[in-house]
């Protein structure tokens, strides 16, 4: 603690004295089960992107671990957090891969689209149409216009790096941005992928977590299921899209058998099996259950 202080303040009077600071060196040390999840998941040197990346929590971390040898693209469309999230990647004092930011979204279109964001709280943030979203949440609903790209044109273009990784998390969109890659899929998309899949937000857009999986199962794709005990493989179908355990978990993590083996071993380690490895992570809003059509 005492070393902890003293180097906060050696930092801070460098600041204040206009000083150059080399960055602060420190292994990615996870603190819940997702960022154990990125810990084995990801590689030094990877391409990681961040799809969703809010004020830049997940892709700082992601920064770290890929170390100043990988990268890590960042997407967050509403332009506040955006804002936000470059405040928090040039504030962060780590060791780090480059994070290029864009103030952009990803979905099945290129083009303004309309982001609905309940009470203010970012996070929740979601292209859902408002009247939807709104009553899901029970709250006052605001609205702003956003850009967004697609998987396939950040593919074609030649100045983006090719993601061993992505993160998805765009409250209930995720279907959207896997469509949005239809044509990359086809022409070597294959990374590795951590997806929330959370079928109340879905049921906003129209379909249900058997959309994702399908989509994805038909890639190729198998799929571990993140549940408080642990991961939790399981063979999804129509009828049961996902392990009875999942009604307290809200992501998944899509692979390929052969080309992801190595990150596939390593998260074997945190199976259900090897539960007392699990740190905790937090309840979703509420059970993830299909929601019946009326």
């Amino acid at each position: 603690m005492e070393m902890e202080l003293a180097y906060r303040i050696k930092r801070a009077v460098k600041e204040l004295l206009g000083r150059p600071q080399l960055p602060r060196k420190g292994a990615a040390r996870p603190t819940h089960f997702e960022e154990q999840i990125y810990r084995a998941a990801v590689e030094e040197r990877d391409v990681c992107f961040d799809v969703g990346a809010n004020v830049g929590d997940v892709a700082i971390f992601l920064a770290r671990i890929v170390t100043p040898r990988g990268c890590v693209v960042a997407f967050e469309p509403v332009f506040h957090v955006y804002s936000l999230l470059c405040q928090r990647i040039q504030a962060d004092p780590y060791s780090k891969a480059t994070i290029i930011s864009l103030p952009v979204g990803l979905s099945d279109t290129v083009g303004p689209r309309i982001i609905s964001t309940p009470n203010g709280i970012t996070g929740l943030a979601s292209l859902a149409p408002t009247a939807v979203w709104q009553v899901v949440h029970h709250a006052t609903t605001s609205t702003q216009t956003c850009n967004f790209t697609t998987i396939d044109a950040i593919w074609a273009d030649e100045r983006y790096p090719k993601p061993h990784f992505i993160k998805i998390d765009v409250e209930g969109a995720e279907l959207l941005v896997l469509r949005g890659g239809f044509e990359a899929f086809k022409r070597g998309f294959r990374p590795l992928m951590l997806i929330e899949l959370f079928a109340p937000w879905q049921h906003a857009f129209g379909y249900g977590p058997w959309d994702v999986l399908g989509f994805l199962g038909d890639r190729g794709y198998r799929f571990f299921f993140v549940c408080p005990e642990g991961l939790v493989g399981h063979v999804p179908s129509p009828s049961d899209p996902f392990p009875a355990q999942y009604e307290r978990g809200y992501n998944i993590i899509a692979y390929l058998p052969d080309e992801h083996a190595r990150r596939v071993e390593r998260l074997n380690q945190l199976t259900v099996s090897a539960a007392n490895r699990v740190l905790p992570m937090p309840p979703p809003p509420v059970a993830n259950k299909i929601v019946p059509d009326h």
